[in-house]
């Protein structure tokens, strides 16, 4: 007999004895006394007990997953008397839980990596789990644990590196990792040893972080007397090695690109000059200089002082050579040279037809007509030279213009010129460097433009002039040059050598190779024309770093710049074939420091002072400059210091306030003072928001053209609506100079509340640059003041409370004197536009003075303009004429005795009160008010005479000339009013 189910599916978790079975084993206890289990070949640990009807299953012991997961056995029900029924099976899986933690595979790991690399997989590492279910018994993830290291692990356990490695950081990683299962139980941690492993660097060592050098020593330097090349072994298979090294020196910050010894020059040139002339009358043969210092012809042109004087010119400026330094000739008829050396300021313009002349030759009266000229148009260069009548027929063309298109024109840089004219060949060099002609988009380059010779003009000589072009038909100067120039020589009659014009470009200061004994076979020195930069080449590394050795600097100037020179050296390994592996770029730098016995006023002439020599000594330099100790880290620093917030009334801003008057710049370097750092390259002071051009402008305050001294500095400002730029390589005190003479000018200044103004230097091509300083202008608006409350007592009577008075009433001449000096001195006496108002009435005391003083106006004449003034005075004279007549007419009736009329108006100087309540019209005092009875007096005034006040006053704010137009026109007028008392 069935009394089971079939089968039986039964679930126990391991650390449990009670199997919940499905379905329940149910039977009844009336005919089933209990249960047996058929044993097979296996022992079953569990065991079957029946229970109100049920059949129980329990284990005997707690199971084991990880040694057997799943139990199958039979049952069978005992009846009550002894007999089995038929037997069902049972199916009893074992439930895991998550009692093992992961372990890993290894106690820890060890390896070792290159450092400098980046690597896929460092090492792998591996955990498992005892626990036999997925969830429990697999490793879903790894981590790191230790902090703030450049390694990364992934869900397999491989580990990388996230950024390349140092030896010299770290000699070892320690890494503590480790796994998670499935159910995010976490393992005991691992130890993960990573070993970098130092890894040769090829690289130049030995270098000096600074090389000093002794101004007006004359003597060479060696520049890198211990270096050496590190290159780690480095080998080609079966071949040489090829080594390239180049010594770099960088000079473009001074003032013509590097030192250059003009004196030299000139000496050398006018030795040759001497040797070809012989005893021949060649007296034109000569190298005249045009533009010298302390000459008539130059004393008004602005240049700085120095060694080498740099002329400015805006445009507008230029000078006539006298006849006796060049005296008139025909340039098409001889050979000459124009030797010159300037830095055109490239402005942007739409206008591509200004001339901007170097030097020029025109007539002298009646015609404009140009002979000769050097000028820049358009980004180019021009010679511009027509033949004279007399020099052939006038019906031929001839080449008459030559237009070189080339960048060193307008990229604001120093450039040196040399012109040959030898009809009909014309050579350019620029910087020493013959130009070569050449055709681009069709064009050639340089353009020659043919032209007809020049038509007779008897009686007419010709005028040279520098920097512009002299017009001899309007008497004055016209199409003049923008920028800086150096030097302008004229050689006529002759031109120069090759040689002499590369004599004249050379710098003073240079790089001096190796000598050539020092070389071996296969290996090469080379050095450009300036002697700026050396390539060592070769394949032998010892013979390579002599080479190097021996590499010196020398500067052959007499008084040359002071300060700091850049050198860089770059060097490069390669096998044949192969793609070169560049070292590390070294950078150096060389100081050229004043010499021992050098005088202050040697100093200042020679280029201590910036590239254009501004007048300081270093022994002043070291005196006046603070310095404060830096720590290691740290890197020089720019201080601005200063008040962050200006308040200004509106007659100083509109006379003009010096913004940055307070201002303090400071170069921190360390505990040893650097002269060459205590000097700035450029400022910017920016404005929020933008000027308006219409009445705001910055300004440079030049003591009304008194002060030159901000002439003399090397330093170029240009100011727009966004602020002022200034640019040059100069001394701290000139640039505070120069910031503290910026003054701001602001016409109207109710349209702005406050100004903001940010200002930031930086030095050594921006390498270090200050924080932003930042200053507040703010404009402190009027309000308007009352009426004077001693002027009103003195009138012996107060106005209305329902009437406001705008101006005060003339006090007495002393007191005037004072209210003036209150004026000018203080804020007290000015109103806010908004302030003004239609319905104001004035006194007429206020409007009038004696004509014994003079008619005129003290006070506040700035707050009423003359029409509603005009109103207003009618309306008050129409009820005064009212209110006496009225008073006459009752006077009359009453018969009561006559009354004396007096004047009123500005022509009573003293005065006494009658106090007779008869009498209808009193003679009122210059210090009185007039009385009347206002109790039913309503006045009605159009509105829109407000806005006309406002706009009028407004426009009397801008300008003290204007107030004073106003004082004596608008109420020129008024003073002149008097009562008509004929009738009284």
């Amino acid at each position: 007999e069935r009394v089971l189910e079939t089968s039986y599916h039964g679930l126990i978790k391991e650390n449990e004895t009670f199997v919940e079975i499905t379905p329940l084993i149910k039977v009844d206890e009336s005919k089933i006394c209990g249960f047996h289990i058929i044993k097979k070949n296996k022992e079953i640990p569990f065991q079957i007990e029946l229970v109100n009807e049920l059949g129980i299953l329990k284990a005997k012991k707690t199971l084991n997953c990880e040694k057997r997961k799943n139990y199958k056995f039979d049952i069978t029900a005992v009846f009550c008397d002894g007999s089995h029924s038929k037997s069902a099976s049972v199916h009893i899986s074992v439930i895991d839980i998550n009692e093992y933690s992961p372990t890993f595979l290894q106690p820890s790991y060890v390896t070792e990596v290159d450092e400098g690399r980046l690597y896929q997989e460092i090492i792998r590492v591996e955990a498992t789990d005892k626990d036999c279910t997925p969830l429990f018994g697999d490793v879903c993830k790894y981590e790191i644990l230790t902090a703030d290291q450049p390694f990364t692990i992934d869900n397999e356990g491989s580990i990388r590196n996230t950024e390349p490695l140092s030896h010299k950081i770290s000699h070892n990683h320690i890494l503590s990792v480790v796994a998670y299962d499935c159910a995010m139980k976490q393992s005991a941690p691992v130890m993960v040893n990573i070993r970098v492993r130092r890894v040769c660097e090829a690289h130049v060592m030995g270098v000096a972080e600074r090389i000093d050098y002794t101004a007006n020593s004359l003597e060479s330097v060696s520049l890198f007397p211990k270096i050496h090349l590190e290159l780690c072994d480095m080998q080609c298979k079966g071949e040489d090695m090829v080594i390239q090294s180049s010594v770099s020196l960088k000079t473009k910050h001074i003032s013509f690109g590097c030192d250059r010894d003009a004196t030299q020059c000139l000496r050398r040139l006018s030795e040759n000059e001497r040797q070809q002339a012989g005893d021949s009358d060649s007296a034109g043969s000569g190298l005249v200089d045009l533009l010298q210092k302390n000459t008539d012809w130059t004393k008004d042109l602005v240049y700085d002082e120095g060694a080498e004087a740099i002329f400015h010119f805006d445009g507008s400026s230029g000078a006539i050579v006298p006849r006796s330094v060049v005296q008139p000739q025909d340039f098409a008829a001889h050979q000459f040279s124009i030797v010159t050396m300037f830095r055109h300021h490239s402005i942007a313009s739409n206008d591509k037809h200004t001339k901007e002349h170097i030097v020029c030759s025109a007539d002298d009266h009646k015609m404009n007509r140009h002979h000769m000229a050097l000028f820049v148009r358009n980004c180019r260069l021009i010679l511009l030279l027509r033949k004279d009548f007399n020099d052939g027929d006038l019906n031929i063309f001839s080449p008459a213009e030559w237009r070189w298109k080339i960048p060193q024109v307008c990229d604001n840089e120093w450039h040196h010129y040399t012109i040959n004219v030898d009809l009909p060949k014309v050579e350019l060099y620029v910087d020493g460097v013959r130009f070569e002609s050449s055709v681009e988009d069709r064009h050639s380059n340089p353009e020659v433009i043919d032209d007809w010779p020049l038509h007779a003009a008897h009686g007419i000589n010709t005028t040279l002039a520098i920097g512009a072009c002299y017009q001899g038909s309007e008497n004055r100067l016209k199409h003049g040059f923008s920028g800086d120039i150096s030097e302008i020589k004229l050689s006529t009659r002759k031109v120069l050598t090759a040689s002499q014009i590369r004599c004249g470009t050379d710098c003073a200061e240079k790089l001096l190779p190796p000598a050539d004994h020092y070389l071996e076979p296969e290996q090469q020195i080379q050095s450009n024309t300036q002697m700026n930069k050396i390539v060592i080449e070769g394949s032998n590394k010892t013979n390579i770093e002599l080479l190097l050795q021996q590499i010196q600097y020398i500067n052959s100037k007499e008084n040359p710049t002071i300060g700091r020179r850049n050198i860089q050296v770059m060097t490069t390994v390669s096998c044949p074939n192969k793609k070169a592996i560049r070292l590390p770029t070294i950078d150096t730098y060389i100081m050229v420091t004043p010499s021992g016995n050098q005088s202050a006023a040697t100093a200042s002439g020679s280029g201590l002072t910036s590239s254009s020599g501004t007048s300081s000594s270093v022994s002043g330099l070291y005196s006046k400059i603070l310095d404060k100790p830096l720590t290691s880290d740290q890197k020089p620093q720019i201080v601005i210091s200063g008040n962050s917030n200006h308040l200004v009334s509106y007659p100083d801003i509109k006379e003009g306030v010096k913004i940055l008057a307070q201002i303090n710049i400071s170069i921190y370097t360390g505990k040893d003072i650097r002269p060459e750092m205590q000097k700035l390259d450029s400022c910017n002071v920016n404005v929020f928001p933008s000027l308006n051009p219409d009445h705001e402008e910055i300004t440079i305050d030049d003591k009304d053209g008194t002060d030159e001294s901000l002439f003399k500095f090397d330093i170029k400002t240009k100011i727009s609506k966004e602020g002022v730029e200034m640019i040059g390589y100069d001394t701290i005190e000139n640039y505070q100079h120069v910031l503290k003479s910026l003054v701001y000018i602001n016409k109207k200044p109710a349209y702005y509340l406050n100004r903001v103004f940010k200002l930031t230097c930086s030095q050594v091509d921006d390498h270090f640059r200050s924080a932003e300083y930042t200053l507040t202008l703010t404009v402190l608006h009027p309000k308007q003041q009352p009426t004077s409350s001693a002027a009103a007592n003195a009138g012996g009577a107060s106005p209305p409370s329902n009437v406001l008075l705008a101006i005060s009433t003339a006090p007495s001449e002393g007191q005037q004197h004072g209210a003036v000096a209150v004026d000018s001195h203080d804020n007290a006496n000015q109103y806010a536009h908004a302030m003004l108002h239609s319905h104001d009435v004035q006194e007429s005391q206020s409007k009038v003075r004696s004509s014994s003083n003079g008619a005129g106006l003290i006070g506040h004449e700035k707050l009423a303009s003359s029409h509603s003034t005009m109103l207003i005075v009618v309306i008050c004279a129409s009820f005064v004429l009212l209110i006496c007549g009225v008073g006459i007419a009752r006077l009359r009736n009453n018969s009561t005795g006559s009354a004396s009329g007096g004047l009123i108006g500005s022509g009573v100087a003293g005065h006494s009160r009658n106090t007779d309540k008869h009498q209808a019209c009193p003679k009122v005092a210059a210090d009185q008010q007039l009385d009347w009875d206002d109790s039913a007096l309503t006045i009605t005034i159009n509105p829109m005479q407000n806005d006309n006040l406002s706009d009028e006053s407004s426009e009397s704010e801008n300008s003290d000339s204007e107030d004073e137009e106003v004082m004596n026109g608008r109420y020129k007028n008024v003073s002149q009013l008097e009562w008509d008392n004929s009738t009284i």
